[in-house]
């Protein structure tokens, strides 16, 4: 059953759950849309005597209902003698050029706004500053049921978490509350509140579950919000076993490589196909769960083929994925054979193949010549690591690469930016310096690859 909602109640929820929030050492910015579930919250800390501002979102989206609930919760705050922050913005306008639902442009809008006035308030009040939120378990339900009615993993039927850390701090107090719960609460301390006109359309998915869908299984299932809400809390414990796992799997799993994140594949494939190990590596890198099948094909994938994400590429390369930094000032490129001319920041490189194996070499080091049969492609130009070695041109052992820079007394910038290109996983090019020596051309030399390098200073 549900808990009756008093502050004694809501003091007891908060100790359990929130024990390491101190309700006076804290601000609080709540979200108050004037409807019953935020006023009720603003009163219950307004009575608990926190420290806190309101913060009202106009989304001009009702017209003159909307300009009513912000006139609403002004007065309320006036009452209150709480201050006030109000966020007024054209979400249909938003939503139409980010080319997304209203509810999910709504949804955008408020929280960028949200974190943009925590930052802010933390400045102001130099203490911690948390987001509070009006969530309740009607709305957990409702929640749970979205996301197992679209597809999702484990995760999603968790449903609204009780409390975020990830960007900021954000908790639902009212989230083990129900709203004939809430709405007694209201009732008994004299609240007023306004009703958005648009919860009684069923324009939006959510709506028709709590109109039609809800009401339809009470009628076979009496005790169906609480028995969704009981499931939920159980699959949160399975979740939290099934973390562990993953995390401890892929922890052995990853290792580093020339300052690369990698897996090896025949590793990766312990768990061939499992779409749960493989979500558990790929969210922390800002992936997908609709590329977790593309990331299964990568592992099977021609050596260089890649899968890009916002933030990073998984990389297929030597029997191993590699999990690439797009925004990092390091390269990690790679070049398949049908490249003539390769740009990047730094300068360009061209290809250039010379049949029968007699050339006039160029002794300038901007151009390297090596035999094109010692080459497997794709190749790869990355920024140089401290761990690299090679063997220096003319010499028969190898050398660190650090060393050989060192011997150059080039200026730190020039060390830092300093590429190679590399054939698997050995070097035959420091770029625009020295060749390897296991590459150079002899007389049995039949093809010769002639790269140059045209650096932009």
């Amino acid at each position: 059953m549900y808990a009756m909602l008093d502050l004694e109640s809501f003091k007891q929820f908060w100790g359990k759950n929130f024990s390491d929030i101190s309700i006076h050492n804290t601000h609080f910015i709540i979200g108050v849309s004037g409807g019953v579930d935020s006023i009720v919250l603003t009163h219950l800390m307004h009575t608990l005597q926190a420290d806190f501002t309101i913060a009202h979102v106009n989304f001009q989206l009702r017209g003159a209902e909307s300009v009513r609930d912000e006139n609403f919760v002004r007065n309320f705050a006036t009452q209150l003698k709480i201050p006030i922050e109000v966020h007024t913005c054209e979400t249909a306008k938003y939503a139409e050029t980010n080319k997304m639902g209203i509810q999910h442009a709504a949804r955008e809008i408020r929280y960028a706004w949200f974190f943009s006035l925590i930052e802010s308030t933390t400045i102001k009040e130099k203490k911690p500053v948390v987001l509070l939120t009006a969530h309740h378990a009607n709305d957990q339900v409702e929640t749970i049921l979205m996301h197992l009615f679209r597809g999702t993993g484990i995760h999603g039927l968790t449903g609204i978490p009780i409390r975020r850390a990830d960007v900021v701090n954000i908790i639902r107090p009212l989230l083990f509350f129900n709203k004939a719960a809430i709405k007694t609460y209201a009732k008994f301390n004299g609240l007023h509140y306004v009703e958005d006109s648009s919860n009684e359309k069923e324009d939006y998915t959510r709506n028709l579950i709590r109109l039609n869908i809800l009401p339809t299984l009470e009628t076979i299932f009496p005790m169906v919000n609480e028995n969704i809400l009981a499931t939920a809390e159980r699959i949160k414990e399975a979740q939290k076993i099934v973390n562990e796992s993953v995390d401890l799997f892929w922890k052995k799993g990853l290792k580093q490589k020339k300052g690369i994140p990698s897996i090896a594949i025949d590793y990766w494939e312990k768990i061939k196909g499992n779409g749960t190990y493989t979500w558990g590596l790929i969210k922390k890198y800002g992936f997908k769960p609709q590329q977790i099948e593309e990331v299964h094909k990568l592992l099977v994938a021609g050596k260089g083929a890649y899968i890009a994400g916002e933030s990073y590429k998984l990389i297929h390369w030597d029997g191993h994925i590699q999990i690439v930094n797009i925004h990092s000032q390091k390269y990690f490129l790679t070049i398949p054979k049908s490249t003539e001319n390769l740009q990047i920041e730094l300068g360009m490189l061209t290809f250039e193949w010379i049949e029968g194996g007699l050339v006039d070499i160029d002794k300038d080091p901007h151009f390297a010549y090596v035999d094109a049969q010692k080459i497997e492609w794709p190749l790869l130009l990355r920024s140089w690591e401290p761990t690299d070695y090679f063997y220096p041109l003319g010499l028969r052992k190898k050398k660190k690469l650090n060393h050989f820079l060192g011997s150059l007394k080039l200026s730190p910038k020039h060390k830092e930016q300093t590429l190679v290109l590399c054939t698997g996983t050995r070097i035959f090019w420091i770029v625009g310096k020295r060749i390897d020596d296991r590459f150079k051309i002899s007389p049995a030399t039949q093809t010769v690859l002639k790269i140059s390098w045209q650096e932009i200073m």
